[in-house]
């Protein structure tokens, strides 16, 4: 999906003849299309997190915007966020909680909605039931 660089993705992909993921971003194509654009219509001031920005929130989002020097941006990143969608791509209890906390520390309602790996896998034609990392494990295990 293109994630965030505005059509760049697709230049570059055309270039080498490579095809994407469906959807304008990672949310969708993990939630499904139709699906996200409900939790869309549902709540438009969401922050999203998948289990990847959730095992690295503190890196990406904490450090990567600033909020460790400087905690006072919060309300400034975060003024029109209402809740945190957890679009949960496996089952885990300590990656639940995990979610939870970063919507603690971001000061907003925490929404758990479980989406596995459907539309993701259907997409790269793999089995939805393929294995994944489990949370306690290192990333590359």
């Amino acid at each position: 999906a293109d994630c965030g660089t505005g059509g760049a993705l697709d230049v570059l992909l055309e270039k080498y003849g490579v095809g994407r993921l469906p959807g304008a971003h990672c949310y969708a194509f993990f939630a499904g299309s139709d699906a996200f654009e409900a939790l869309h219509e549902e709540e438009i001031g969401s922050f999203y997190l998948t289990d990847f920005l959730v095992r690295n929130f503190d890196r990406l989002v904490v450090r990567g915007l600033g909020l460790d020097r400087h905690p006072e941006l919060r309300s400034t990143y975060f003024r029109n966020y209402r809740r945190v969608g957890y679009l949960a791509q496996q089952r885990s209890e300590v990656l639940e909680a995990r979610a939870r906390a970063c919507a603690e520390r971001l000061g907003l309602v925490f929404v758990n909605r479980f989406t596995g790996l459907g539309p993701f896998s259907a997409a790269l034609g793999i089995d939805k039931e393929s294995r994944i990392p489990a949370p306690e494990a290192p990333w590359n295990a």
